[in-house]
């Protein structure tokens, strides 16, 4: 096809020009849009993560608050958690649930009393032996034990975005006080 011109040269240059110019201002924004896309995604998993893992501790708090010191109230209390968007989801993963006994000082702070820390792991079995077992819970009208549970959670990076930051260890903590099982 001798004598045929090509699309572009029956362009007038203005034209090509411009399409060469709206290229090269593509190719300088789309990286930060993308930056900016895949910031706003990770920011909201990690959010939702976030959230799941404060709705499950305050549900694990609530259980053991109304399982006072039924047996199985600890294990009540993992299931829970377990049903939950943090249990039954791959955006991060539950290290150990903590459930222990709080002493109130003056002024109502609430501190960890010692020897009391029960851990478990998602799957219900216990990481070490059981100081404060459930029976062992005050849940007298008037004088009902403090609780804590701390879920320890570990998130990694699904975008591949902020790699550079290493996964993120974090936890959640929820008190509440024991309801009285007798009045």
């Amino acid at each position: 096809m001798a004598g045929s011109k090509s699309r572009d040269t029956k362009l007038p240059a203005s034209n090509r020009r411009s399409r060469g110019q709206t290229m090269t201002e593509f190719a300088l924004v789309a990286p930060v849009l993308l930056l900016l896309l895949f910031g706003v995604l990770e920011s909201g998993l990690l959010l939702f993560s976030v959230g799941t893992a404060r709705f499950a501790a305050g549900e694990a708090a609530r259980q053991e608050a109304e399982s006072g010191n039924a047996a199985a109230a600890d294990a009540l209390t993992i299931s829970v958690v377990r049903g939950t968007a943090l249990g039954t989801t791959n955006l991060s993963q539950v290290q150990h649930i903590d459930i222990y006994k709080l002493n109130q000082a003056g002024g109502g702070v609430l501190t960890v009393a010692p020897g009391t820390v029960d851990s478990y792991n998602l799957d219900g079995s216990a990481r070490n032996s059981i100081p404060w077992p459930s029976s062992a819970r005050d849940v007298k009208n008037g004088q009902s034990d403090f609780l804590g549970v701390t879920i320890y959670y570990h998130y990694t990076w699904k975008t591949g975005l902020f790699l550079f930051f290493g996964p993120l260890n974090l936890n959640q903590s929820f008190y509440i006080r024991l309801e009285p099982q007798t009045y």
